[in-house]
């Protein structure tokens, strides 16, 4: 299974990137209110992308609105992969991108989170 599989296969919705508007929309009415965070996922080192590039903001963005890792309450990854939208909670995200990182969650908080 390649990197982007085994990050996708966290989805727990997905929808078709033309309708991007208003599958977002829906899934922060069925999350009551959560917020969503966009990524488009390259063709290429998804692993490296995500770890190098999308971790720091991630890590930042949640810790700057109030969703305190591990929970991270009320977000969602809205993720663009071709033309799929695929919808992951970004507690489940940032378990496998700790994972990955060989970082604890309290260790990425502190290389990345607001100072």
């Amino acid at each position: 299974m390649t990197d982007a599989e085994t990050f996708l296969r966290l989805a727990f919705a997905q929808a078709p990137a033309s309708e991007a508007n208003a599958a977002i929309s829906r899934t922060r009415e069925e999350q009551e209110d959560s917020r969503s965070y966009e990524l488009v996922l390259p063709g290429g080192d998804v692993r490296a992308f995500l770890l190098e590039r999308a971790l720091p903001k991630l890590v930042d963005y949640l810790e700057s609105v109030g969703a305190k890792l591990p929970g991270c309450g009320g977000v969602f990854l809205s993720v663009f992969a071709g033309d799929t939208l695929h919808f992951i909670h970004a507690r489940d995200a940032m378990q496998l991108l700790a994972e990955w990182s060989g970082a604890s969650l309290e260790e990425l908080k502190r290389r990345y989170g607001p100072r």
